[in-house]
């Protein structure tokens, strides 16, 4: 079985830069790590969502936002973080994107890669 990191990338980069951004991101996880999924949708959370609350009551925000999934070798995993916070720096500059909210967690799975003829 192999062992790979899974990563879950959700953002909302705004409308204007929503294209060029998925463009990009797609083109530098396929180029350093090999390749990534994403799905066009749109996410719904709280102005407060980032703290930690047993209840969220600050105003509901519904915006288009990028799903990605990357799975990584794990020597990569620890790095992988660090280098796309810096990718999104770029990217937030040269697309002048929003990013009013950027989550991203982590999971290790096993790995079932099927080739069919």
């Amino acid at each position: 079985m192999n062992k790979r990191t899974k990563f879950t990338i959700i953002l909302t980069p705004g409308t204007h830069a929503y294209e060029p951004v998925k463009e990009a991101l797609n083109e530098y996880l396929s180029t350093y790590y090999g390749g990534c999924t994403h799905i066009d949708c749109e996410g719904t959370w709280r102005e407060d969502a980032c703290e930690f609350k047993p209840r969220y009551d600050a105003n509901l925000i519904t915006e288009k936002s990028l799903c990605v999934w990357c799975a990584v070798m794990p020597d990569k995993a620890e790095r992988f973080v660090d280098e796309l916070r810096a990718f999104l720096t770029i990217l937030k500059k040269q697309q002048n994107a929003d990013f009013s909210f950027i989550h991203i967690e982590s999971q290790t799975v096993a790995a079932h890669h099927q080739l069919i003829d």
